[in-house]
């Protein structure tokens, strides 16, 4: 406290600065993200689906046994990145409400979101290409393709592509002005009062 013209003069409480729209926005585009990684998963084991009967009904022992491979790797790819998805729909609210550790952790764990999503689209469920010639797998496509609706390989890549667009979109709003004063730590200067770094405090009138 300081005494300025014969009476008290105190610092007001100071609180932590209205929410920007850069955070409200990036904290819904990490919902965004995390939920169509979800709704993508499902979604791609489907697709999956229908490959996996074209490749039988062309070459039945191979196909099962590729299946069974593809899906045990498969698996735990997408383990990950269903457990990845979960985390950043709670980071998102904690991001919502000004948890600094919240914004870390979605720039340190953002990019293997990103990589997991972007692997998603470039992974077809083809059969290898050690077991079938390029005429063979060609023909499998097609039958896959016949018997799966046309809407679904268009759906997945925009929703395969949309997850790691909105994340990185995400992960550079947080990192903008108003994002950093939002998310400042607020200073203890006495019980009671608090300051955030860079806040001007006036010292006691000079003597003269």
């Amino acid at each position: 406290m300081s005494v300025i013209g014969g009476g008290p003069w105190s610092i007001p409480p100071t609180t932590r600065p209205p929410r920007p729209h850069t955070v409200t926005a990036a904290s819904a585009l990490l919902t965004l993200a995390g939920v169509v990684q979800l709704a993508v998963l499902p979604l791609t084991y489907w697709h999956q689906e229908f490959y996996y009967d074209a490749e039988k009904s062309f070459d039945p022992a191979s196909g099962v046994a590729f299946a069974a491979f593809g899906v045990v790797g498969q698996l735990a790819a997408d383990l990950v990145t269903a457990l990845l998805a979960v985390t950043f729909l709670v980071l998102a609210g904690f991001t919502a409400v000004g948890v600094n550790g919240a914004r870390i952790a979605s720039w340190a764990c953002g990019p293997f979101l990103v990589c997991c999503a972007t692997v998603g689209i470039l992974r077809t469920p083809r059969p290898l290409s050690l077991i079938y010639s390029p005429d063979d797998l060609d023909r499998i496509g097609e039958l896959a393709r016949e018997r799966m609706p046309d809407w679904l390989e268009p759906l997945l890549v925009v929703l395969g592509a949309g997850a790691p667009l909105a994340m990185l979109v995400a992960l550079l709003l947080l990192a903008l002005p108003p994002a950093n004063a939002f998310f400042r730590r607020p200073v203890s200067v006495a019980p009671g009062w608090h300051l955030r770094a860079g806040d001007w405090v006036p010292g006691p009138p000079a003597q003269g």
